[in-house]
């Protein structure tokens, strides 16, 4: 296992929880002592950091070396994860991409890492699958958001200066979690870098157009959140393209947990103030869902041109008026 020594490196600069780093060092150090164990890490490697195969092909080795050295599957999925970081690094170094992109990135690892233990109280992932974009310099970290190569997907857009058809290249956006608080500032400087980053790709260079997909871009999150929430804020950034309401919150593992996914309302843990929120709303009868939208972030002015009024977006866009 010749990238052990950068996986340490990974985890005492993302300052790992020091239980977490006893069992992934533990676990990589079960894998190095065992022949058997390591020859099925080593087709694992190969198949998904040489061969570009992601974990769907290989569950059943997954499942075997966990067996073997006795420990959970999640686990083995993250160690192999970050045994990935080292030669991802020297793809950025080839690239000639800025190495606190590479840094910034890799903390996803930590993020789900984290998600993990919170809901299934395991130290590695259960969202294995997610990371190939990372690896695949498809998707990068670029300030407190996440962007990657995306197409358009609606048959149409014109406004603010901008003219989309279905197909058009877009930048996709996600949110991470436990990466800090989601404020206007730290927003407004991640559109700057993903300008400034896939700004070649655009049709026109001066403006960055971002899309996401998210239970979080609902637009009556506005409505059951607290007013000067960060996620509410959020919002306003975007227009909505595309609404789904829902009775089905297929994302509700998301706000309470895998463990308490489907359970009655009563039963919701209500330890935060948004699951508070969300019972509270789902009491009274109302629904969840998700949106996709668009920001548009100008790079002349250095504004969102989609970022909208409260009350006028809560008139437009909302099922609770």
């Amino acid at each position: 296992m010749k990238n052990y020594n950068h996986a340490l490196l990974v985890m005492e600069k993302h300052d790992y929880p020091a239980e977490a780093r006893e069992v992934l060092i533990r676990t990589e150090e079960k894998i190095l002592a065992d022949e058997k164990a390591n020859k099925i890490y080593e087709a694992m490697y190969r198949a998904y950091w040489l061969k570009n195969r992601n974990f769907g092909d290989f569950g059943d080795k997954v499942e075997a070396l966990a067996e073997l050295i006795g420990e959970h599957k999640y686990t083995v999925n993250f160690v192999l994860l970050l045994n990935c970081t080292k030669p991802l690094l020297a793809k950025y170094r080839k690239e000639k991409i800025d190495e606190e992109i590479y840094w910034r990135s890799v903390l996803d690892l930590k993020s789900k890492m984290i998600e993990c233990k919170e809901n299934y109280d395991i130290w590695g992932t259960f969202v294995e699958g997610w990371f190939k974009g990372f690896y695949e310099l498809n998707r990068f970290a670029l300030g407190r958001l996440q962007f990657e190569n995306s197409d358009f997907w609606c048959d149409m857009y014109i406004k603010h200066g901008v003219e989309l058809y279905d197909s058009d290249f877009v930048v996709g956006m996600h949110i991470p979690s436990n990466q800090g608080p989601l404020t206007y500032e730290a927003r407004l400087d991640a559109y700057r870098r993903a300008h400034a980053f896939f700004k070649d790709k655009f049709k026109d260079p001066r403006y960055g157009i971002f899309c996401c997909n998210s239970w979080l871009l609902y637009p009556d999150n506005i409505n059951i959140l607290p007013e000067k929430s960060n996620i509410s804020d959020f919002l306003l950034d975007f227009e909505p393209l595309e609404i789904k309401w829902t009775y089905d919150f297929s994302d509700q593992w998301r706000v309470f947990g895998v463990k308490n996914d489907r359970k009655p309302l009563d039963e919701l843990p209500q330890n935060t103030s948004m699951q508070r929120a969300y019972v509270e709303w789902f009491k009274k009868g109302k629904k969840s869902g998700h949106a996709y939208g668009i920001v548009i972030y100008d790079s002349e002015t250095d504004t969102i041109l989609t970022r909208q009024d409260r009350e006028e977006f809560i008139k437009t866009y909302c099922y609770e008026k």
